[in-house]
């Protein structure tokens, strides 16, 4: 399946964040390797919607778009849109 984005994904070597409540286990994009990574456009898409609670975003949303290191090996994990991440974003809210 093609994505018409790469991954994203970047681990704390290139992306020094100290919380690690916007981490998640995933699959490097630079690198390829799996571990804790962040997906910082997405963690900048909610802190421009006015989300910056990193506990209600660890709790309630999700952390990568896609390429999470829990999908069976061999298997990209389709990337989520912006607006799935919109409407992730409106149902989180509305059940808080």
């Amino acid at each position: 399946m093609n994505h018409t984005i790469q991954n994203p994904n970047i681990c704390d070597n290139c992306q020094p964040i100290k919380n690690y409540f916007l981490y998640d286990t995933g699959v490097y994009g630079l690198c390829g390797k799996k571990g804790e990574c962040i997906d910082a456009e997405l963690i900048a898409y909610y802190s421009k919607a006015g989300i910056t609670d990193e506990e209600f975003i660890w709790l309630k949303l999700p952390r990568l778009r896609g390429w999470n290191a829990h999908a069976k090996e061999g298997i990209d994990t389709p990337s989520l849109s912006w607006s799935e991440i919109e409407r992730e974003i409106k149902e989180s809210l509305s059940n808080s």
